[in-house]
């Protein structure tokens, strides 16, 4: 496996060839409705998320997955609202491109909706993280995400991925992210079959993914969204910021088809159970925790001991008022 080690700036950069050569990945792109909304301004509910959430239980359940991203576009008016990130582990690669290409049969990817397999073709990645966790589930953490289509006639892609810094505009992003976004890892994926694979639609030939850990800070939001719109007017792949949504892994080992129709039902309700549980919504540490809910009976004691302590007068203070009662023989 090829690697290059660049030092600038008291960073140590790797650049690697084909390094995750046991995983590959599912990267679906959600189209989102393209009918307007309603007239009369009542909430409506978002198919594209009831799809991308059913579709995470889905990927969820399948034998190699190891772990996955929901991510959601914070852009104004995306043409692709929710993105699918996930991870599968194999070291057959036949079995593995196999699983994915049937799983992005199997989510029924509407005709605005783009899902493919992908492999990881050259990454920058710091080793000050490489010791991190391989997909971020902080809420401000996100990426930006740009795919590039090629033309039927497209050939000598071997040459093509030589000069990936260039056009892919990984270069520019690097030089100008700033430190506070945390910049972890840029990686070039690739779709070894481009073409339709009985989906709707043909996905992306290539896709760039650059991974930050707190790019959607508050303090960063403005600037990303403002470099992402001066890439579309340099760049000719389509570019998007995404947010992490939901973070989930695999359930865990299954149960066993021998098993007893009661521990089949028991572990049934706890895979389900799992199920809900495993997805939760990136969330920030920089806000503090909220406190547990008194309940009623701590809440009445406290106000008992209250009511004590702010009676600590003796009764003779509390006396009702007496007139002077005059005595003849007192004398002035």
């Amino acid at each position: 496996m090829p690697r290059r080690q660049f030092q600038k700036s008291e960073e140590v950069i790797d650049v690697s060839e084909g390094e995750m050569s046991e995983f590959s990945s599912l990267i679906g792109f959600v189209g989102g409705p393209r009918e307007p909304g309603c007239s009369y301004g009542f909430a409506q509910e978002d198919p594209a998320y009831e799809k991308a959430v059913s579709e995470c239980h889905v990927i969820q359940e399948k034998k190699d997955f190891a772990e996955a991203v929901l991510l959601k576009c914070i852009d104004n008016k995306p043409l692709f609202p929710y993105m699918h990130f996930a991870q599968f582990r194999n070291v057959d690669y036949t079995h593995r491109v196999k699983q994915i290409s049937d799983l992005a049969r199997e989510c029924s990817p509407t005709h605005g909706s783009l899902y493919g397999c992908y492999d990881e073709v050259y990454s920058i990645q710091k080793t000050a993280s490489v010791g991190e966790n391989r997909l971020p589930a902080h809420r401000h953490s996100g990426y930006i995400v740009i795919g590039f289509k090629l033309l039927e006639d497209a050939g000598k892609q071997g040459t093509l991925e030589k000069t990936w810094l260039q056009w892919s505009g990984a270069r520019e992003i690097y030089k100008h992210s700033p430190r506070s976004w945390n910049l972890r890892r840029i990686s070039l994926m690739r779709c070894p079959t481009h073409h339709k694979n009985g989906v709707a639609q043909r996905p992306f030939a290539y896709i760039l993914m650059c991974e930050y850990g707190s790019i959607l800070h508050p303090s960063n939001t403005i600037q990303a969204l403002d470099i992402c719109e001066r890439l579309r007017v340099r760049n000719c792949g389509h570019i998007a910021l995404y947010q992490v949504h939901s973070a989930y892994t695999s359930p865990g080992p299954r149960s066993s088809a021998h098993n007893s129709p009661s521990r089949q039902s028991t572990a049934f309700a706890q895979s389900a159970a799992a199920k809900r549980s495993q997805m939760l919504r990136g969330f920030s540490q920089d806000v503090e925790p909220q406190p547990v809910p008194e309940s009623s009976t701590m809440r009445r004691n406290r106000m008992l001991r209250t009511r004590e302590r702010s009676f600590q007068y003796p009764d003779e203070y509390y006396h009702a008022y007496q007139p002077h009662q005059f005595d003849p023989q007192e004398q002035y």
